[in-house]
């Protein structure tokens, strides 16, 4: 037989004081589930779910998706040359910072996750001293998909290097290399926060912690995969640089979603608005013209990165009709389109005309026609003209050699302490 505790008056609780602590426990465990669901979206999820560009396949039982994150990007890079199929994967790996893994219900058709791993994180007792942490309020582990593998998510302690980055060597600068290949190790940084009693948030918490890392994953450097990854964090600078520029000047290390109080901040995964700080990213001026910034600036890598390396298409310039759409617009006039034509709350809108998009693209641009000579003969050079009147050991040829106007593709150029640093791929 089960056994239940009898019931309490009201007017007794009230008189024993209980009932207001029972009303403060229920607002503050509230409030701190509020707090602690998603507080780290970039261009946020939209009502539209993830459709497999494999298959076609789509409906409720798929992960909700950014249209810019997950369509554009795939429009992005048929435009910037690359084949179908490499811009499927740039498409499902950008997706796939935010998603970690993506799969119709409980199954698993995509996944960044494998071979991750995360460092045994610090004891509070060591980095904290004398200021109050009790409890944990950052990672927020339980909502990791994989706590031991997916290095990307937004509830990780890798969160604000891949979310909030800054545009800085260290940050946005990393993940350029290692996307590229430059360098096979991510440097990062790992976000921790312990609060004490009543402190939920990031923004409450007494002891906030951050330390160096080199990132565990089995993706590989240079690859499509990562740069994808690099993609992904460069559209979440443009998305949150507003928001990073208010937390550093209220000198926190590093950058967070808040409910209420900070408008370039603010944002509720469990309601958006299209007036939150996400919502209002399109169709709403001026806070889209940090999309359209984000969108300019993805394109250029991936131009850059098509034309050294797996592009198999000439890239169209932003100046290019696509003339099997009506009224022969631009591809920037289209990318505008996307963006400012209808606002958050229709996802569907957009996606039906990065579909225009793509398949307009599909039917004019033109491959590249590669010749690989043979060692012998690309070895045989045409010196020029000898010169004459100089007397040396050694034969001098003259010979004008035409670079173009820009003899080299420069793909980042980033301010940091040590002043400009400029990188050509």
């Amino acid at each position: 037989m089960k056994r239940t505790a009898p019931a309490i008056p009201l007017k007794d609780l009230v008189r024993s004081g209980k009932a207001v602590r029972l009303w403060l426990l229920i607002i503050a465990v509230t409030s701190s589930l509020l707090i602690y669901v998603g507080l780290a979206w970039a261009f946020a999820e939209e009502p539209i779910h993830f459709r497999d560009p494999y298959t076609g396949q789509t409906g409720e039982e798929w992960e909700e998706i950014s249209t810019i994150h997950d369509d554009l990007t795939y429009v992005l890079a048929l435009a910037a040359g690359f084949s179908i199929s490499d811009s499927i994967t740039l498409q499902i790996w950008d997706q796939l910072v935010d998603s970690e893994q993506i799969g119709p219900g409980d199954a698993i058709s995509y996944t960044n996750c494998t071979g991750g791993a995360f460092y045994p994180p610090p004891d509070p007792d060591d980095v904290c001293g004398w200021k109050p942490h009790s409890h944990l309020i950052w990672p927020m582990w339980d909502s990791v998909k994989d706590a031991d593998h997916c290095v990307t998510s937004r509830f990780g302690p890798y969160s604000p290097f891949f979310h909030f980055p800054h545009n800085n060597n260290r940050e946005v600068g990393a993940l350029h290399d290692w996307g590229w290949g430059l360098t096979d190790t991510l440097s990062a940084y790992e976000a921790y926060a312990w609060g004490g009693p009543g402190e939920f948030t990031v923004m409450q918490a007494s002891c906030l912690y951050t330390r160096t890392a080199a990132i565990t994953t089995s993706i590989q450097a240079g690859s499509l995969e990562a740069f994808a990854t690099y993609i992904h964090s460069l559209a979440d600078y443009y998305s949150h640089r507003e928001c990073i520029a208010l937390m550093d000047s209220l000198g926190m290390p590093w950058a967070t979603h808040t409910l209420t109080g900070y408008p370039a901040c603010d944002y509720n995964p469990l309601n958006p608005q299209p007036d939150d700080v996400h919502g209002r990213e399109f169709y709403t001026y001026t806070d889209s013209l940090r999309t359209d910034a984000a969108i300019q600036h993805m394109y250029r890598e991936l131009v850059a990165r098509s034309l050294q390396r797996e592009g198999e298409y000439f890239p169209l310039g932003m100046d290019t009709p696509l003339t099997a759409i009506s009224g022969t617009p631009t591809l920037s006039e289209t990318l505008s389109t996307f963006v400012h034509e209808w606002d958050f709350e229709h996802p569907y809108e957009r996606r039906a005309w990065a579909d225009q998009i793509a398949a307009a693209v599909l039917a004019q641009r033109s491959p590249l026609h590669r010749t690989y000579l043979p060692l012998v003969v690309a070895l045989q050079q045409g010196w020029g003209e000898p010169v004459s009147g100089i007397t040396t050991t050694y034969t001098i040829f003259k010979k004008d050699f035409v670079y173009g106007t820009t003899p080299l593709t420069v793909t980042d150029m980033r301010e940091d302490d040590g002043g400009k640093i400029y990188s050509d791929k």
